[in-house]
């Protein structure tokens, strides 16, 4: 259901898409040899290729290609036998080649889509537009030295997942609902923690207003969101300011801003680049990757039980309402420890003590 909010010139309604970029679960960087432990003392994991040395050339890591198939089936989508990587070119402090290795016209997966759970009781379905493998940069320490800026490169080059989705979210409740969904079927399969806190997993949020039935408005993308509740916090403010603006007479640039969480409100970092300002090419030191015979297969075959097939055999073998199932499907450990004391007990008893009883004590 759309979300409608009011202005003083009528009903407005929000348009929502979502890159998520989830760190892929792996002991090596996605073209070199160099550990990914979070926390290691600065710098310490960074081998000449991470660096940007002259005359290194990346070498792909082939687990990290395996999660990425794993992920894009787990998101039912459909994996492309043939991708190609390709050089993104901007300039950061944090990033030494002067560009990122990642995917633009054939990622290794297209299309697909997964469903959500509103708090009304519905679902809806939102669909996946692709997902493509790239480096992550380094990272900027600001606030160590009152005139110096710090660069640790530890996390150079550590693999990336970019999880785009349709703007088929509408509202803040849906697009928490997305990612917390996104974040449960990256911890079933493995290929990403979700750890928001740790920045294993954060969100670009592009946001947009119109009236009901007219075309899309322009957007602004929300950058480097880590939380839900900051995701739903960030929406709802940045869609007051868009209606304010159009409905003062101005009009919305196309822009990335930033969530400040201590003002709780977005502010302007950089006017919004297009796919032509990076001047993307295929690397030249890559050639395509084509995913061997049998490899999609072999994966397929030995995905997990994903969550939302446990949620409807829940309600359909145990008999369990929506919300119950939901809950217990959150995690996958909670829905096995669940599957234990049901045994030969009764479901909804079982399904009681552990929502009630045991998530009570355990929050406590």
């Amino acid at each position: 259901m759309t979300a409608l909010i009011k202005g003083e010139t009528g009903e407005w309604e929000m348009v929502i898409g979502m890159e998520v970029h989830a760190q892929v679960i792996s002991n090596s960087k996605l073209f070199s040899g160099s550990a990914t432990d979070f926390g290691a003392e600065q710098n310490t994991q960074v081998s000449f290729v991470d660096a940007a040395m002259p005359g290194m050339l990346p070498v792909l890591n082939k687990f990290c290609v395996e999660q990425a198939v794993r992920t894009g089936l787990g998101l039912n989508a459909q994996i492309n036998k043939k991708s190609v990587f390709a050089r993104k070119n901007y300039f950061y402090a944090d990033l030494p080649q002067g560009y990122q290795i990642s995917q633009f016209e054939d990622p290794i997966v297209g299309k697909g889509e997964i469903e959500i759970d509103l708090a009304d009781g519905t679902t809806k379905k939102i669909g996946i537009t692709r997902l493509h493998l790239e480096q992550d940069a380094g990272k900027s320490i600001h606030d160590q030295h009152p005139t110096k800026s710090f660069v640790d490169l530890n996390r150079s080059g550590s693999a990336l997942m970019e999880i785009v989705s349709e703007p088929d979210i509408s509202s803040p409740e849906e697009a928490a609902a997305y990612l917390s969904k996104i974040r449960m079927i990256l911890r079933y399969l493995g290929t990403c923690d979700g750890n928001m806190e740790e920045g294993s997993m954060r969100a670009d949020v592009n946001i947009s207003v119109r009236k009901l039935g007219d075309k899309l408005g322009t957007r602004a993308e929300v950058k480097n969101v880590n939380s839900l509740k900051a995701v739903q916090s960030a929406i709802e403010f940045e869609v007051e300011r868009q209606i304010d603006i159009i409905e003062g007479g101005g009009q919305i640039v196309q822009e990335t801003r930033l969530w400040d969480p201590a003002k709780m409100e977005t502010r302007s970092m950089r006017s919004k680049e297009e796919a032509h300002d990076y001047r993307y090419f295929p690397d030249p030191d890559l050639l395509p990757l084509v995913l061997e015979d049998g490899l999609v297969e072999s994966i397929q075959s030995a995905l997990p039980e994903l969550p939302d097939q446990k949620k409807h055999r829940f309600m359909s073998d145990y008999g369990l309402s929506l919300y119950d199932s939901s809950v217990l499907i959150a995690e996958r450990a909670r829905a096995e420890y669940f599957e234990t004391v049901t045994n030969d007990n009764d479901p909804k008893l079982a399904a009681n003590w552990v929502i009630n009883e045991l998530l009570g004590a355990l929050n406590k």
